[in-house]
């Protein structure tokens, strides 16, 4: 699996000093049912575009039809992800953005490869990945139940964060028989993320269109959070992006 990880990264450049980049890595953590993968590279094209990511960006998913093609992931190949892409970057000047779906508790988040049970990737291990790597501008995007976990244990100065559901419910959408999850339909599929990008605006627009979608089928609001630093709103002012296509 180190492998297929040491492949992606080849082909992916060094930061260039002097310069804001982003460098994106996208997580599918569960191996059934499909929409998991779907929304990975769903968010790979949307996240990458927003960001100008370009070729800077490492994809894991632990659905089946990925196998071949990219690297599983489990808490340590995580966290060795974060490590290895973070050392592409100027971490004093670069973005490490991340977005991870998959099934979810109040502890963190599930990943499930195959035939084995599944395992918890603790909030708090992320959270160490990121200060071991030295990581210091993120964002970070959690589509999962109960992944305002996150929100609340990650928020900081030099921290974007947008999350599927508060630390008390769950998100919706993630069963077979869906392409995305409500999560990331609203947020992503039919999105612009043309500059100028006003993350809190988007965070509305997004609450917003879940909310009817859960009224309408009459299931507990999942309640997304969000949260962007001080820091990081300066940070993000004029960041570079590129046209992106909306999604087929």
């Amino acid at each position: 699996m180190e492998k297929l990880i040491d492949q992606q990264l080849a082909q992916i450049p060094e930061g260039v000093a002097g310069k804001k980049e982003a460098f994106l890595l996208v997580v599918a953590g569960f191996d059934e049912p499909a929409v998991f993968s779907n929304e990975l590279h769903l968010a790979a094209t949307k996240i990458g575009g927003a960001f100008n990511v370009q070729n800077r960006i490492l994809r894991l998913s632990n659905n089946r039809k990925d196998a071949e093609t990219l690297p599983q992931v489990s808490p340590f190949m995580l966290k060795l992800a974060i490590q290895k892409l973070a050392n592409k970057m100027n971490l004093d000047e670069d973005l490490f953005a991340i977005y991870l779906v998959s099934h979810g508790s109040k502890q963190g988040l599930a990943l499930k490869r195959g035939t084995d049970q599944p395992v918890l990737s603790e909030v708090v291990g992320l959270q160490d990945a990121f200060e071991q790597a030295g990581v210091q501008w993120r964002a970070v995007f959690v589509s999962a139940c109960y992944s305002g976990v996150y929100h609340d244990s990650l928020k900081g100065d030099k921290t974007l964060i947008m999350t599927a559901a508060d630390a008390e419910n769950t998100s919706f959408g993630c069963g077979f028989g869906y392409k995305y999850t409500y999560f990331g339909r609203e947020f992503l599929d039919d999105r612009d993320f043309s500059q100028p990008i006003d993350w809190s605006a988007i965070y509305l627009d997004t609450t917003r269109k879940i909310k009817r979608r859960e009224s309408l089928a009459g299931i507990r609001p999942s309640n997304p959070q969000f949260a962007m630093g001080d820091a990081m709103a300066n940070y993000l002012k004029n960041w570079p992006s590129l046209d992106i296509a909306k999604q087929p």
